[in-house]
């Protein structure tokens, strides 16, 4: 893939070839050889960067609130005189396994 250089409007566009069709590409390096972070992190417009944030914000509230469900399901379990409770909370059959390591079946 090939990228040219033009000016329209006294603007530099940048235009990539495949087979018979044109399209405008946004590089991520400049004419000097610098990162333009703005064109990598985003492709080049400010809605790819709220969509790429927003990816960002689902997956790590996802990793938080599983790794939160995680910690108290095991401090449950850490309290002295705690097992009944989690027995009810979490279901006899997970708590006994817990406990004595054995498989759910």
């Amino acid at each position: 893939m090939e990228i040219h250089k033009i000016q329209i409007d006294s603007k530099d566009v940048f235009i990539s070839q495949k087979k018979d069709n044109f399209k405008v590409v946004k590089p991520w390096k400049n004419e000097d050889g610098s990162i333009n972070w703005f064109n990598l992190l985003t492709g080049g417009s400010w809605w790819n960067l709220i969509i790429v944030a927003f990816i960002v914000l689902v997956v790590l509230g996802t990793l938080n609130e599983y790794s939160q469900n995680i910690k108290m399901f095991l401090d449950c379990f850490n309290i002295p005189g705690q097992l009944e409770i989690c027995k009810e909370a979490f279901g006899p059959k997970l708590a006994r396994s817990i406990v004595t390591n054995w498989t759910i079946p």
